[in-house]
C-alpha cells in the first residue's frame, strides 16, 4: 500500500513526538591505513525499547541473563549492521552493536547486540 506523502509525514511526526532518548552512532571506517571509529550521527533523537525480558541461561559454572533491546530512529538515519550505538535513556547509557536494520515507513529500527549498561 502506497501512502500519500502528507500521511507519512504526519505519522512520522506523531510517532517521533513520543521519543525522548538521544543516540550517537559510530562506524568503523578506514582512515589512512587504520580502521577507526568515526562518528556518523550525533545527538539524534531516538527511542530505546526493551524487546524482551531477561532470560536466565545456566551452565554448570555460570548463570547469565540477556535482555533484547531495539532502537527506533528517524527514516533519514541509515544504520548498518555492526554500527556502535550509544543511547542515553532516562539517566542510563546503553552501548551496543547494531544488528540487521529494518527500514519502515515511520521509523527505522535495529536490535542492539552485546549491550553494556552504565
Amino acid at each position: 500500500m502506497k501512502l500519500p506523502t502528507n500521511v507519512i509525514a504526519a505519522g512520522r511526526a506523531a510517532v517521533q513526538a513520543q521519543w525522548s532518548d538521544v543516540a550517537t552512532v559510530t562506524r568503523k571506517q578506514k582512515v589512512g591505513n587504520v580502521k577507526k571509529d568515526v562518528e556518523i550521527y550525533t545527538g539524534i533523537t531516538c527511542h530505546l525499547s526493551q524487546s524482551s525480558k531477561p532470560t536466565l541461561e545456566q551452565s554448570d559454572t555460570v548463570a547469565t541473563t540477556a535482555a533484547v533491546f531495539t532502537v527506533f530512529v528517524d527514516t533519514e538515519v541509515q544504520l548498518l549492521p555492526g554500527d556502535t550505538l550509544i543511547v542515553s535513556h532516562k539517566g542510563q547509557t546503553f552501548t551496543g552493536a547494531a544488528g540487521d536494520p529494518l527500514n519502515g515507513t515511520f521509523s527505522n529500527s535495529v536490535k542492539l547486540e552485546a549491550v553494556k549498561i552504565t
